[in-house]
């Protein structure tokens, strides 16, 4: 059977088209294409003596295809001296085209950069001379033996290739030593491509080819000083703040701690009148305590002085002669004269400073000792410490003169400190990426804050309104040890007992030495402090041997054993380069 003719197939142009325009769509290209092309970029730069500059720049740029407008961003946060901020502070900013008519701009900071978009009407394939206008402040450098303007013309960041660029530069009249160098390429770039000309106060820079994608200009001009007016000090300080305007937070978080330390302190209860014994019931560790909302060392070792002249422990002191006199040395010994059955009714702090020295179980007597050098405390007696000053928080808190335990309070703060500087440094660094000012700042904020917190918290202990009245007792009372008179002590009968009774009240509130200047020949050698000595008995000697006893003896119950285990650069050196100034940025089209 023959094979019959078939009509060729015609492919529709329909088809075809829908065709063309999925792979137009595939290989990108658009149904209408635009490009923008900067012709001249010229930046008239004036140094005024006030030390601003006056900034204009002139971009001639060629809208292909429908455009808005174009960018130009211009970096204002740059870091400083230290790692701090310093910021370029912009104003009278404005943008005209080539008739002077106003230019409508919107401003947007994006990190460290100020963004300026400026509307141009009729921006569609044509060519326009738009006119940026701004005053800088903080934009000059000063140097020991000249002042300088290092200034990126140009900027690195334009999106587009520039033709030509070029700058003018006006110093103030009468400048002398005026010197010029440039630099052209990429970021960092030393090459000096540009011809500089210098006409008595005034510079001119003109690129020797086009500036490709990313390349800028760069001028550095230098003079000698006194034509420019350096910012004194104050005006320093200003800037500085300005720039680091995050320095200003602990500011408002010291006034709200001083508003809470205002409110959170001790209640006002009457005036402070002279006590002639001190608070009934009160021991000298707590009457130490009670006055500086801390159980010092210096606290338990009037416990201790408090214990001998109660006639609990004797403390015996021995100096030792070595290589046949050449030097001596000291040796205290702490003899038990109470056993532990008769510790019954004193209280816990006391119980807790006899059973660490003497290694005694206070219940049983287990394992008690009855004499024990200093020496032997070495390294040791340092675990008693915190049992002991919990005992006197404890005792203070129970008896209703501090509303919580003191160390409690601090750690409190101090633990609050610790949290707000964390958060403060956290959120410092997502602004400090999204403002683009230095980190550095805000971490300096972040720890004066949590040091604001805690300075404040440390005295933010507050004592009850009994509290209060037990202070100005105690006050009252060294008051009155402080300004004793031996006439006065001559017509006590109780004078001498007073003298030993009184003591560790003195030691705790460290007035001992007032305390006993006045009783020179009145008493003797107390029986619970022996001595190796056959001098007169004097009882300013013996305190001042019995603050050598008790300092001694606080640098040993501390002892612990260790634990084992393991500014700007001018713009004239060899660093300098493309980008290493002030202005610069970039730009292009939207």
């Amino acid at each position: 059977m023959p094979r019959q003719n078939r009509p060729p197939r015609r492919v529709s142009w329909g088809v075809l088209l829908c065709f063309g325009f999925v792979l137009a769509a595939l290989l990108g290209v658009p149904a209408s294409a635009r490009t923008l092309r900067i012709r001249d970029f010229h930046a008239e730069l004036n140094v005024l003596p006030d030390s601003s500059l006056d900034v204009t720049e002139t971009i001639r740029v060629d809208f292909e295809g429908a455009w808005q407008g174009i960018y130009r961003t211009i970096p204002v946060e740059y870091a400083g001296p230290g790692g701090f901020n310093y910021s370029l502070f912009l104003t009278d900013i404005n943008a005209t085209d080539l008739d002077g008519a106003p230019l409508r701009i919107e401003r947007q900071r994006r990190a460290g950069n100020l963004q300026l978009k400026i509307f141009v009407p009729g921006a569609e394939d044509t060519s326009r001379n738009i006119s940026l206008h701004y005053r800088v402040r903080d934009g000059l450098r000063f140097f020991e033996d000249h002042d300088e303007l290092y200034w990126n013309v140009t900027g690195t960041g334009w999106d587009v290739p520039i033709e030509s660029a070029s700058t003018h530069v006006i110093v103030p009249p009468g400048t002398t030593g005026l010197r010029a160098a440039n630099y052209t390429g990429f970021l960092g770039s030393r090459s000096q491509e540009a011809r500089v000309d210098i006409l008595g106060t005034n510079i001119d820079l003109q690129t020797q080819r086009p500036l490709a994608f990313h390349e800028g200009l760069t001028i550095v001009a230098g003079w000698d000083k006194g034509f420019v007016h350096e910012p004194a000090g104050s005006e320093k300080i200003a800037q500085f703040l300005e720039s680091n305007w995050p320095l200003f937070l602990p500011v408002g978080v010291f006034v709200l701690m001083l508003l809470w330390y205002s409110r959170g302190r001790d209640p006002r209860v009457g005036a402070i009148a002279v006590q002639y014994e001190p608070p009934a019931g009160l021991s000298p560790g707590e009457a130490g305590a009670l006055v500086d909302d801390q159980a010092g060392i210096r606290d338990i070792t009037a416990t201790l002085v408090d214990l001998a002249v109660r006639g609990f422990i004797v403390i015996e002191e021995k100096e030792s002669s070595h290589l046949m006199g050449l030097y001596s040395n000291k040796e205290y010994i702490f003899h038990l004269n109470k056993k532990p059955a008769e510790w019954k009714g004193i209280k816990s702090h006391e119980l807790l400073l006899l059973a660490g020295i003497f290694e005694a179980l206070p219940v049983a007597g287990v394992g008690v000792r009855t004499d024990v050098a200093l020496s032997e405390l070495q390294n040791r007696f340092y675990k008693n410490l915190p049992g002991i000053r919990n005992a006197i928080f404890d005792s203070l808190v129970e008896r209703g003169y501090f509303r919580h335990r003191p160390d409690i309070v601090r750690k409190a703060y101090l633990l609050g400190a610790g949290v707000m500087a964390a958060l403060f440094y956290l959120l410092g660094q997502y602004l400090a990426q999204h403002t683009g000012v230095q980190a550095q700042s805000f971490s300096f904020a972040a720890i004066l804050t949590g040091l604001i917190i805690a300075g404040f918290g440390w005295f933010m202990p507050g004592r009850t309104v009994d509290g209060v009245r037990v202070l100005h007792d105690t006050l009252g009372f060294e008051n009155f040890l402080n300004h004793v008179e031996a006439p006065h002590l001559a017509s006590t009968p109780q004078s001498p007992a007073n003298f030993e009774k009184y003591l560790p009240f003195a030691m705790a509130l460290g007035v001992e030495k007032k305390w006993v200047g006045a009783f020179d020949g009145m008493v003797q050698q107390p029986s619970w402090y022996q001595t190796t000595g056959t001098a007169v008995f004097h009882p300013v000697g013996f305190v001042y041997s019995l603050d050598q006893m008790a300092s001694r003896t606080g640098q040993v119950m501390a002892s612990a054993p260790r634990s084992s285990g393991n500014s700007a650069t001018s713009g004239f050196g060899g660093l300098a380069g493309v980008g290493g100034g002030f202005g610069g940025g970039g730009g292009g089209g939207f």
